[in-house]
């Protein structure tokens, strides 16, 4: 928020569900397909970005 804006209220669950988001986008971004979305249709894309979040997920 800004200086002259009112704080927003959120609850801390999501700043730690935010971490984790964040950090696995760091991880699939090290694939080089999820990261130049060099696949063209979204329903490829979506693919590779479920295989990429498997093979995280195993590791």
């Amino acid at each position: 928020a800004k200086r002259t804006e009112a704080p927003v209220a959120c609850p801390p669950w999501i700043y730690h569900n935010r971490s984790r988001v964040e950090c696995l986008w760091a991880r699939l971004k090290e694939w080089r397909a999820v990261a130049t979305h060099y696949e063209k249709t979204a329903c490829s894309f979506m693919g590779v970005l479920c295989m990429a979040a498997t093979i995280d997920w195993i590791k």
